[in-house]
């Protein structure tokens, strides 16, 4: 089953969505939802049928990437038979600030995949660079509150990638300069945002985002684990009524406020869960509106 991942405070409000597979049921495992899409619309991640035994697996173009434990012989041989993929790729972490895939080859050769997500073409090679489709909903979620403020605001993206954030939030009418540290990851944003047409409004750079923020930003976004330990150097760049997007899985209100406190600011601060990351931790944004 073709699913998008959702916390269980979005059963109630499924029906809402023309996405959804009427025809099938959500599945609940623990704090993760898995909901049911039709042909043709986006998805996070394929489960096998309930009645079928198996494991989840993202589709990246032709190439399946298998995460968490190793997949078994059988889990491998049914991939083979149902998907008939080029490429089979076990990755089970990404490491250090630049996000480089550790990852064994279990089948094929790896390469350079396009994938389309919510109307955005792609380009990876995903045992270079990293790619997670559980963030679907908060790209699109960045991209709409953009479109919503009706201005053209000047932001942010201090961890860019391949533009996963930067392209959404670009297509929302915003003048993005996108800072990325990894060489490889920085070559694809280029590639993309060149194939979605909107060098008008990108400025790539690469480096260390903390020597590369310039002027003030009216939204930030610090989509990296990392992100608290960067927001120190970041303030400066922000005044009242900036926005920032902070990623974490430690959504600490007290340490933020007492980092925006020594720059002077303080901030009205909402957090959003996006997926599961362990158990009983949360990838989670914090929205912090500055005063």
């Amino acid at each position: 089953m073709r699913a998008r991942i959702l916390s269980p405070g979005d059963l109630t409000s499924l029906s809402k969505y023309r996405w959804v597979d009427p025809s099938r049921r959500p599945y609940r495992e623990g704090d993760i939802v898995y909901a049911p899409v039709r042909d043709g619309e986006a998805y996070d991640t394929i489960i096998p049928d309930r009645k079928r035994r198996g494991r989840g697996y993202q589709r990246l173009g032709d190439t399946i990437v298998f995460h968490g434990k190793r997949p078994s012989a059988e889990d491998i041989d049914d991939i083979r038979s149902r998907e008939e993929p080029s490429c089979i790729l076990f990755i089970p972490a990404h490491a250090g600030s630049l996000r480089i895939p550790s990852y064994e080859v279990i089948a094929g050769t790896p390469h350079e995949v396009l994938l389309r997500e919510c109307g955005i073409a792609y380009h990876l090679d995903p045992t270079k660079v990293m790619f997670s489709q559980g963030n679907r909903g908060e790209k699109e979620r960045i991209r709409s509150l953009i479109e919503a403020s009706g201005r053209e605001e000047r932001i942010a993206d201090m961890f860019a990638g391949i533009g996963y954030f930067t392209l959404p939030a670009a297509i929302g009418g915003g003048c993005v300069h996108a800072m990325e540290i990894n060489p490889d990851s920085y070559g694809y944003l280029l590639k993309n945002i060149r194939e979605n047409d909107l060098m008008h409004r990108i400025t790539a750079d690469c480096g260390d985002c903390r020597s590369l923020l310039s002027g003030r930003y009216d939204r930030v976004i610090m989509g990296h684990f990392d992100a608290p330990d960067y927001l120190e150097s970041m303030l400066p760049h922000v005044g009242c009524g900036s926005i920032i997007h902070l990623h974490t899985i430690h959504p600490d209100e007290t340490a933020i406020r007492r980092v925006l406190s020594g720059s002077g600011f303080d901030a009205e601060i909402t957090v959003h869960r996006i997926k599961k990351y362990a158990p009983n931790i949360w990838h989670s944004v914090m929205d912090l509106v500055i005063a």
